[in-house]
């Protein structure tokens, strides 16, 4: 009789092993990981300083958001041109921490949501502007 109790202790354990490996496997895959969020950014070819609130990028914003650096400090991503070439539209696609990294980084309490004024981005004289992390 313990001989069948420890066998079934034995099948019990492995169906839980191979379930945590199944749950773990499937809660792994690479589209579940993929960014869940974007960001448009808006480059403003007009001169003048924008209104509201700039944030002067360094290379440390690049460091903590790649994603940002062909866009603003390498110029090398393309951007959809309208309003006859004043505005260049481009998109960003974030993971769920940098999407939290970024509202608390660039949106602090004061920021549009409380306001009114519009925030934006500056790195070497160029502007853009910029929306809340939206879902994908």
């Amino acid at each position: 009789m313990i001989f069948y109790k420890k066998k079934i202790v034995g099948i019990i354990l492995l169906i839980l092993v191979i379930s945590i490996g199944i749950f773990y496997v499937i809660f792994n895959i690479p589209i579940l990981k993929s960014p869940t969020s974007g960001v448009i950014l808006t480059k403003i070819n007009e001169s003048g300083i924008p209104k509201g609130m700039i944030i002067h990028l360094s290379d440390k914003d690049f460091e903590e958001f790649p994603s940002l650096a062909p866009i603003i400090r390498d110029n090398t991503k393309r951007g959809i041109v309208y309003a006859n070439g004043t505005r260049i539209d481009y998109s960003i696609k974030l993971s769920w921490e940098d999407k939290e990294k970024f509202i608390s980084k660039y949106y602090p309490m004061e920021s549009v949501n409380y306001t009114g004024k519009s925030e934006y981005f500056e790195y070497k004289g160029n502007y853009y502007s910029y929306t809340p992390p939206f879902q994908l």
